[in-house]
């Protein structure tokens, strides 16, 4: 699923959480966070994962559709 990584890293960055924590709080390896924000290809489950680990960091509703690139952004 082609994620934004800069999103994600920021929204992390926000919470002050190190990837390492937000790979234990979404039940995901520390790479797979370091792959995420460098935009490579991950599942749709890490997405949700990361998304609600997100969400609960910062208190606030985080949605799939807020990290995940649309086509439009892609193309340029």
């Amino acid at each position: 699923m082609p994620i934004s990584g800069e999103k994600i890293k920021g929204l992390r960055l926000q919470a002050m959480m190190s990837q390492n924590k937000l790979a234990r709080m979404a039940d995901l390896d520390r790479t797979t966070v370091s792959n995420a924000e460098r935009g490579m290809e991950i599942s749709e489950i890490t997405v949700h994962k990361l998304a609600h680990a997100l969400s609960d960091a910062l208190g606030k509703q985080i949605s799939v559709e807020d990290i995940v690139e649309s086509s439009e952004r892609r193309r340029r």
